[in-house]
């Protein structure tokens, strides 16, 4: 029973996975749309479909929320938004592989800050981890400088860097949640409020081509609602430690989608980089796991 229940947890996460890695390839493919206007639209159609997945499996009542908790929503809500906003610039201004591998850098980020901030303890494992990761995320900056790639590259890594770190606050914003709601209401709302923070992009942009609207319409279909239910399904089946360690192929298969569907290459400095950003949080999750 229990091979069964990994075999099911396993299944929806890379699934889960998939549709995060093509992200970056539905993002090259409307350039003319411009990185808030695609975060807006991406937010809004997965707020839709995960209101109507609440509703046709007869989940609204539980996705009702109370006003005093609309602040501990909001807060998450803009640093996911921010976070979402600088991976995107990230994806448009670097190799996609760059962005992913940087921006999986938040779980490094989410110790360093909860040392500091929240006086948490950090073990010689998580020193090291972090060390490894920093020392990851350096080599990619370090190789796209030598190589002379700082017109483009080096502004979509900082970007990602910006991103991992976003993803980090938000993380722990949602420690301060606690457990007032369960994940599809919690994430319903701030999808929500995600889009209002996002709407000025739509003011006064272009009008979309019927290609532009299906790329966001996947983006948010798939690759944001999808994926956050395929994720929320695999928790059941699956503890969260082996789930995240999986999710880690997300900069892996990116990266090898990106080669050939866009022909995009992947540097000496992104492999040898993201192979430690990897090493640092595979010995993360190992350590919590212990």
């Amino acid at each position: 029973m229990e091979s069964k229940e990994d075999f099911l947890g396993i299944s929806y996460t890379f699934f889960a996975v998939i549709l995060w890695s093509i992200i970056g390839i539905f993002v090259r493919w409307i350039p003319e749309v411009n990185s808030g206007m695609i975060v807006f639209y991406r937010f809004l159609f997965a707020t839709i479909v995960l209101l109507v997945y609440g509703i046709v499996f007869k989940k609204s009542e539980s996705m009702k929320i109370k006003a005093k908790d609309i602040p501990y929503l909001l807060v998450p809500s803009i640093l996911l938004s921010f976070t979402i906003y600088t991976y995107t610039i990230g994806l448009k201004t670097t190799t996609i592989a760059n962005t992913v591998f940087l921006q999986q850098m938040a779980p490094l980020y989410v110790l360093i800050i909860s040392a500091f901030l929240l006086k948490e303890k950090a073990s010689k494992k998580t020193i090291l981890s972090v060390l490894v990761g920093i020392t990851g995320g350096f080599i990619i900056f370090y190789y796209d400088l030598s190589t002379m790639n700082v017109s483009s590259n080096f502004y979509g890594n900082v970007m990602s860097t910006l991103s991992g770190f976003g993803w980090a606050l938000y993380t722990i914003s949602i420690r301060a949640l606690g457990k007032r709601y369960d994940g599809l209401t919690t994430t319903l709302w701030m999808f929500l409020f995600a889009s209002l923070i996002m709407s000025p992009f739509f003011v006064g942009s272009e009008i979309l081509t019927p290609f532009s609207l299906l790329m966001l319409f996947l983006l948010g279909f798939l690759c944001t609602a999808g994926a956050f239910l395929l994720y929320s399904i695999a928790l059941k089946h699956l503890v969260a430690t082996k789930a995240s360690i999986i999710v880690l192929a997300e900069g892996v298969l990116a990266g090898i989608l990106s080669y050939f569907i866009l022909g995009e290459t992947v540097t000496q400095g992104t492999i040898i980089g993201g192979a430690l950003i990897l090493l640092a949080i595979g010995i993360i999750s190992r350590d919590k796991e212990k």
